[in-house]
């Protein structure tokens, strides 16, 4: 599944599923973005939905949530497929907009956050675009300082300290 769209004004400028048969989907990818292959038989496939994506980013930056993680997926899937990518091969192309928010949260370009758009294309653009705003605003990141608050809470609930064994950690 890919969406696209104007960070500017918000403008859908691309949104589809995307058939990749006969490559199977992971079961740890179903289970994040709910989507089988009998979702997906029937969508267009990459040779079909790639010339969209260029033709959507062509002339642009590529504001992605996850850019590392995104243009791997381009550039794989057009590998796969035989199609050369344009200018989306280029990394000067693309920016990551995670790396920019944990940067403003204190964890470094390096850091990582949950995106919270619900791991569906369409949903996260959006989200994305929230995120984007909000940091070119200079408004304060109070979803990420949350995400961050139960991040830290889940992680002291992981680690118990075993009282018969003083110092013993348990992972559960």
């Amino acid at each position: 599944e890919i969406a696209v769209i104007d960070a500017a004004t918000g403008e859908v400028l691309l949104n589809t599923l995307v058939d990749c048969s006969p490559v199977e989907i992971e079961p740890g990818a179903v289970e994040v973005h709910g989507l089988t292959a009998t979702d997906l038989a029937g969508a267009p496939r990459w040779s079909e939905v790639f010339p969209e994506l260029a033709a959507a980013t062509k002339n642009r930056v590529v504001l992605a949530y996850n850019a590392k993680f995104d243009r791997g997926r381009v550039l794989h899937d057009c590998r796969r497929e035989g199609i050369d990518p344009a200018h989306l091969a280029e990394p000067a192309r693309w920016q990551c907009v995670m790396a920019r928010r944990c940067e403003a949260l204190g964890l470094g370009l390096d850091g990582r956050l949950r995106l919270g758009g619900g791991h569906r294309a369409l949903a996260d653009v959006r989200a994305t675009r929230v995120v984007l705003r909000m940091l070119a605003d200079g408004r304060p990141d109070t979803d990420g300082f949350a995400a961050l608050a139960i991040r830290a809470r889940e992680e002291a609930r992981e680690v118990a300290v075993d009282s018969r064994s003083p110092g013993r950690r348990l992972h559960r």
